[in-house]
């Protein structure tokens, strides 16, 4: 049984992120709904609002090198309201935080930054360009890229890199080709954009089915990555393949109801997994490697009726921690 302690009430949580900013290990947290975003710092547990709105926070993540830059997608709303959504800089100055919008992206759902060469690109992925109703997904998203400076002073004119991403739901970072690499993912698969320094960026695509969401992780020590998977869109199946000859064989399968939030890492001394379900059981689920050649990984229920939308895996202070977005219970939480 693990031990659970709640950092936060929210309502309506979706994004849980964690990373080092100013000095210390912080979880930053919004809501989908029109509620403000946060900062917790996990050494004091002191609680700061980042954000006042407009809420619909998708995606949070901090301005490399820097202690007073954080960039969020905010304005998704469900049931894929947003037309005003994109891309919105949020930087503290003595103490205050201030927010405006740098960029204007329908639908806009990911973003994450890659540094090459010391430069820092931002990356961003709207799930759509128009959508009539939740089900229409006739409009396909986009996938830009914009280079950002360590103040967020530039200009903010994204480049179109992708133009027919549709049902975007996962971004990441990953070594591809021996690169590491942003890459996204789609009803088409998954693609990585790579950087040449003579052409400048190309999109490449590495996997060939319908996927919401990706981790490329080394699970059982082989020195090669492992693909994770959620499919398809907000899926059923959470997959581990490895690479045999080029193809990706699948080693594991274990069905989800509604399957959100994947992560994966070291936990405890073990390699494992650790996924959400948004519906059904609604739990939160950890999945421990034993013998991945056998497809052998035990799965675990860590706690049930929490509806996971986001999680991180992360080590601090000599212990390691699962932390979870609890759509269902308002709340976010850790586990340790």
């Amino acid at each position: 049984m693990l031990k659970k302690t709640k950092l936060l009430s929210l309502d309506c949580v979706y994004t849980a992120n964690v990373f080092t900013f100013d000095g210390h290990l912080m979880v930053a947290a919004g809501s989908e709904r029109e509620f403000p975003s946060y900062l917790i710092n996990l050494d004091t547990r002191a609680v700061t609002q980042v954000a006042p709105g407009p809420g619909g926070t998708m995606s949070v993540v901090p301005l490399p090198d820097s202690a007073e830059k954080l960039v969020s997608v905010m304005g998704l709303f469900p049931p894929f309201i947003s037309n005003g959504a994109g891309i919105f800089l949020h930087s503290k100055a003595d103490g205050n935080w201030s927010t405006r919008k740098v960029i204007d992206m329908p639908f806009a759902h990911r973003c994450e930054f890659l540094t090459i060469n010391d430069d820092n690109y931002l990356f961003a992925a709207s799930c759509s360009k128009h959508k009539a109703n939740p089900e229409d997904w006739s409009k396909a998203g986009e996938l830009f890229v914009v280079a950002v400076d360590g103040a967020g002073n530039n200009d903010w004119k994204p480049t179109l890199l992708l133009d027919n991403l549709v049902r975007n739901h996962g971004m990441g970072k990953a070594i591809i080709n021996g690169v590491e690499s942003l890459c996204v993912s789609g009803k088409e698969g998954i693609f990585a954009v790579e950087h040449d320094p003579e052409t400048g960026f190309k999109i490449v695509p590495v996997f060939g089915r319908e996927v919401s969401e990706f981790v490329y992780i080394d699970l059982d020590h082989d020195g090669m990555d492992e693909l994770v998977t959620i499919e398809p869109f907000h899926g059923n199946t959470l997959n581990v393949y490895k690479q045999k000859s080029g193809d990706w064989v699948k080693h594991y399968t274990s069905t989800l109801s509604f399957g959100h939030g994947l992560s994966a890492g070291k936990f405890n001394g073990d390699s494992v997994i650790v996924v959400g379900n948004r519906r059904g059981s609604e739990a939160l689920e950890l999945h421990k490697v034993l013998d991945l050649s056998h497809g052998q990984i035990e799965k675990i229920e860590i706690e049930q009726n929490v509806a996971p939308t986001q999680t991180k895996l992360f080590h601090h202070n000599g212990s390691d921690y699962i932390l979870s977005a609890n759509q269902k219970k308002d709340e976010v939480a850790v586990y340790s």
